[in-house]
Formats: structure tokens, sequence, C-alpha cells
């Protein structure tokens, strides 16, 4: 049968509010689920940023303090801050925005299923009715055509009828009349009804449609508080973290790097007697005390390599003339190659070195002969750079033996200029 409330105009208004609240709900889920995983985020950048600057502060306690240390100290703590302002964040969101969301979406939706169950019970009672009503008419229509057909067929048939058909007929027409009234009262009473569950449906709506009004009116207002409230907190946010990155800012400000470099030079420099390098000088069997050898095979061994030693020290010193020579030429250019001087002055150094090692070895070799010929000790001014020392060697089967012994070990920054 037809649905009587299809084409109502109340009905249509309150179905077009209840697809506006709808809208209004589902609208209002998505935004309470968006900030849920904004909240989220909050708190797993805070997590993040605290790891990060708990292993910054860890960094810098294992390093020596200077401004350009303490100015990362700063950095450390506005990440242990702004940790801490994106934990308060997602807290805020959380407690002010989403559970109070949460709690007012609930009550709306126990409050509009009651409001439902209202309203289409109403509705169901009006469409019963108005059914009920099509079915009774159309049964005393029937009724009273049937009864109208009996009653002609009374009057017509008076004057042929004996007086025991004539009683059977009225007999008849008494109970059609009798059904007929029960009928015309039952249609009657169903109108009546009719008009009672109408305007119970109508009261029905309007109050289903007020409260639903009020309940758009509660969700625009906490939406509203909501943006109130989360604007508010990004307001404050960003105000305490631009306080933050002020002193940050204030701490760089500040650093003095000229004085870091200049501490740095100190506390790396390397003093005068700091700065000795070692060399290994040759030691050889024939300089042995106790060695097994033939004193003339001994001195003539060691003569063989005074004599090429020499060579090499006099090579070593036309080398270092040459070197000295292109440095002087050098420095007189009119147009001087950096490049070139640091190289020469380099390699004259390397060669000054190579020198010195030189005649350190020719004057240990020296000291071993005069004592074989039993001549007065030669002087150098390597002599007092010259020392003996055991050191632990690693194992390494193939030098052990020469690397077990004690060896000469020259320091020629004693001697040099």
């Amino acid at each position: 049968m037809r649905d009587p409330l299809t084409n109502c105009s109340y009905n249509q208004v309150y179905k077009k509010l209840k697809e506006f609240s709808q809208n209004g709900e589902n609208f209002c889920k998505q935004v309470t689920s968006i900030l849920q995983q904004r909240a989220e985020l909050e708190f797993n950048y805070a997590k993040g940023l605290q790891k990060l600057a708990i292993k910054l502060s860890k960094a810098i306690q294992n390093t020596k303090r200077s401004c350009v240390v303490s100015a990362w100290a700063w950095v450390s703590e506005g990440m242990k801050s702004a940790a801490d302002l994106h934990q308060k964040l997602g807290e805020a969101i959380e407690l002010e925005t989403i559970k109070p969301t949460h709690q007012v979406l609930s009550v709306h939706e126990k409050k509009r299923k009651s409001l439902d169950n209202e309203f289409e019970k109403t509705a169901n009672l009006f469409i019963s009715n108005w059914n009920q009503q099509i079915k009774a008419k159309k049964k005393l229509m029937v009724s009273t055509k049937k009864h109208e057909a009996l009653f002609h067929l009374v009057e017509s048939s008076k004057q042929t009828m004996t007086e025991r058909e004539k009683q059977k007929l009225l007999n008849k027409l008494k109970k059609s009349t009798e059904k007929l009234a029960k009928a015309d009262e039952n249609y009657y009473q169903k109108n009546i009804a009719g008009c009672s569950t109408r305007l119970k449906w109508e009261n029905t709506l309007e109050s289903c449609y007020q409260s639903i009004l009020e309940l758009e009116k509660e969700r625009i207002k906490l939406l509203c508080n909501n943006l109130n409230q989360y604007t508010q907190h990004i307001s404050v946010f960003g105000q305490t973290l631009t306080t933050c990155h002020t002193h940050i800012h204030g701490a760089i400000s500040n650093i003095d790097v000229e004085k870091d470099i200049q501490t740095l030079m100190e506390e790396t420099a390397v003093s005068s007697t700091e700065n000795i390098s070692e060399f290994l000088l040759t030691d050889y069997f024939e300089e042995e005390p106790n060695n097994a050898m033939n004193k003339e095979r001994q001195k003539s061994s060691i003569k063989s390599k005074l004599m090429r030693l020499h060579r090499d020290i006099e090579k070593a010193s036309g080398d270092l003339e040459g070197l000295q020579r292109m440095l002087r030429a050098y420095s007189s250019n009119s147009f001087p190659d950096p490049e070139s001087q640091r190289s020469t002055a380099a390699l004259m150094e390397e060669t000054k070195l190579k020198l010195d090692l030189l005649e350190a070895n020719s004057y240990k070799l020296s000291s071993v002969l005069a004592e074989l010929e039993q001549r007065p000790q030669p002087s150098h001014p390597c002599s007092n750079s010259i020392f003996k020392r055991k050191e632990k060697l690693p194992v390494w089967p193939s030098m052990a033996t020469v690397f077990a012994k004690p060896y000469i070990l020259f320091k020629p920054g004693k001697m040099m200029n």
C-alpha cells in the first residue's frame, strides 16, 4: 500500500534535517579521527626528539667545553623543551578536544536512536491506521451495496411473497442492517483514531525535530570550541617554541669562534721538550762488545760501513746545499711560487733530518772503532741524544732474534735547531 507520509512536507523537512545531522556527525567523527592522528604524531615526534636530545647531551658530555659546544648544549635543551611541548600539545588535544567530543557524540548517538525509535513508532501507528481506514472503508462500501440490494429486493417482492418468505427476507435484512452498522462504527472509530494518530505523529515529529536541532546546535558549538582550543594550543605552542629558539639564537650569537680556535691551539700545542722524533739507528753485530769476531775483521767491517756512511753524508750535504740555493732563489724571485717554496722547504727539512741520522750512525760506529783502536772517543752534537732502550717487539719468528736485542734509539729533536 502507498505510504501516506512519503510526500508529506513535514516528513520531508524532518528527513532533510536528519540528513544534515548525519552529515554533521560524520564530519565531527572525521575531525576527531584526524585530531587523534595529530595527537599520535605529536607523541611520536616528542619521543623521537627526546631520544635525539639525550644523544646530543651525551655527545656534549664526552666533549671538551667551548663556546661552540656550549651553544650545542642549548640546542639539546631546545630539543628537550620542544619534545615536552609536543608531548603537552598531544595530551591537550586528547584531553580537551578528542575525549569531550567522543563523550558528546556518544550521548548524541543514544539520544538520536531514542528519537528515531519514538518517531518510527508513531509513524508506524499512523500508517497502520491509514491502511486500516482504507480496508474498513472498502468493507463498509461492499456491505452497504449488498444491504441496499437486499433492501430493494424486500421492497419489490412484498406483494408476491408468502408470509414465510417475507419473514425470512426481513430476518436477513435485519442481520444485514446490524452488520452494516457494525462496519460503519468500525470505520468511524478508525477515522476518529486516525486524527489522533496523525496529531500524535506530528507532535512527535515536531518534538524530534526540535531535539535534533538542539543536538546540532550543541555539535556546532562543540566544533567551534574545539577549533578555538586547538588554535589556542597551537598559538601557545608556537610562542613557546619561538622562545626556545630565541635562547638558542642568543647562545649562537655569543659564540666566539676565534676564542675556541685559540683555546684549541693552546691545548694542542706541542712544547719544545715534547717535539722530539725518535728514529732507530743501525745496530750491527760488529758493535757487540762480546762478539766472537776477530778484532781485525771487526775493525775492517766497521771501516767499510763508515766509508759508505761518509759517501752518503757527502751526497746528503750536497743535496742540502742545492736545496738551500733553490730556496734562496725562490725568495728573491719577483713572482715566487708558494707551492714550490713549500715543497722545497719540506724537502730541505727531510734532507737535514737524513743528514743528522747519517751523522749519528757515523758517530756511533766511529765510537766503537775508536774503542777497538784504543783512541780517544770522538765528539758529536747528537751524542747526548743517543741511548739504549729495550722494547717489547711483536712476535715475528723471522725477525725475533734481531729485534729482541737492545737497539739504538736516536732523538734528532734534541740536536736540531
